[in-house]
């Protein structure tokens, strides 16, 4: 993909107090950020050895007891904002966000990119997000209950490489605000050329359903266009 307007992912991240929405397929739902912790993984090589013009297959980044990194338990308040650097920077990622169900930076007209095939499109690669500094060309802001999948294209014709990854996260505390008291807020939030942010939980154009969030968090996602409406 290399492109050249990536910016590293430690100029994105939010600090106490910033409020954001996260965007899924039945609304938007409105956080506070109480506090947060950054941590890393550094280098992880669990995927293992990738051989030319080969896929590694889809699989989740989990530790060495088998938890995935990037899972927050449903009953957690809490929402993972992450970018991911790899080695060598050639090999192409392909991002699954809910795992198994939608392919990130998917094309409209297009097929779903496929790894197996080494897709030219719908993949970040390490020129994209270096491993020394993660940028958001990928942009991952996960809240709780949602897996991610991750696919790794070995575009070499001669040579085996093994993915090294780069894995920077920060973990907020959040509150959660909810829109009949707190209207204005969430209305600044909504309006054009807001500074608040609002993240797609999955794709731009297809989100996950809140499902089961909405009772642990006990407040239902809304409409934009309702607040906008009000």
């Amino acid at each position: 993909m290399n492109s050249t307007n990536n910016n590293p992912i430690q100029d994105k991240y939010l600090s106490r107090n910033d409020v954001f929405a996260l965007k899924f397929n039945n609304g938007l739902s409105f956080l506070k950020v109480q506090s947060w912790e950054q941590y890393k993984y550094d280098p992880y090589s669990e995927i293992g050895t990738v051989a030319p013009q080969s896929a590694s297959g889809f699989q989740r980044l989990e530790d060495e007891n088998g938890d995935d990194i990037l899972y927050v338990d449903e009953n957690e308040r809490k929402v993972l904002h992450v970018s991911i650097g790899h080695n060598p920077a050639q090999l192409r990622r392909y991002t699954n966000y809910p795992e198994s169900e939608n392919r990130l930076r998917t094309i409209p007209n297009l097929t779903v990119p496929r790894p197996v095939n080494g897709d030219d499109y719908g993949y970040v690669d390490g020129n994209d997000t270096p491993y020394s500094m993660p940028t958001d060309a990928e942009e991952l802001m996960i809240p709780p209950g949602h897996h991610l999948d991750f696919s790794f294209y070995n575009p070499d014709q001669t040579k085996s490489h093994k993915p090294i990854l780069n894995i920077f996260i920060r973990e907020y505390d959040v509150g959660i605000i909810d829109p009949s008291e707190n209207l204005n807020m969430v209305q600044r939030v909504v309006s054009p050329g807001s500074p608040m942010p609002t993240y797609p939980v999955g794709s731009n154009d297809n989100q996950s359903r809140i499902g089961t969030l909405a009772e642990e968090w006990g407040v239902r996602p809304v409409e934009a266009e309702t607040l906008r409406g009000n």
